[in-house]
């Protein structure tokens, strides 16, 4: 027969390796689930600056037909704010 106090030692020792591996497992998919949501609100981030842009863009009326001064200064503005013109 086999001795009690081992039996016990052997199922502690493995409980407590499955705990600590189920503990790793929580963590990899909290650290997966904030990568992605950081991704996601990058991606939607992004996405709403160029919609900015293109909207604000297409507010200002007649911007081909003004003077080539004027184009030349918008475009400069923007270009130092790291937008460019299409």
């Amino acid at each position: 027969m086999t001795d009690v106090s081992t039996v016990a030692l052997n199922m502690t020792f493995l409980m407590t390796l499955a705990i600590g591996f189920l503990i790793f497992l929580a963590h990899v998919l909290i650290f997966t689930t904030m990568l992605m949501m950081a991704g996601a609100a990058h991606l939607t981030a992004v996405t709403f600056t160029a919609l900015w842009d293109r909207l604000r863009m297409a507010g200002v009326p007649n911007y081909r037909s003004r003077s080539a001064r004027d184009r030349e200064t918008r475009l400069a503005k923007l270009r130092r704010h790291g937008t460019t013109a299409s």
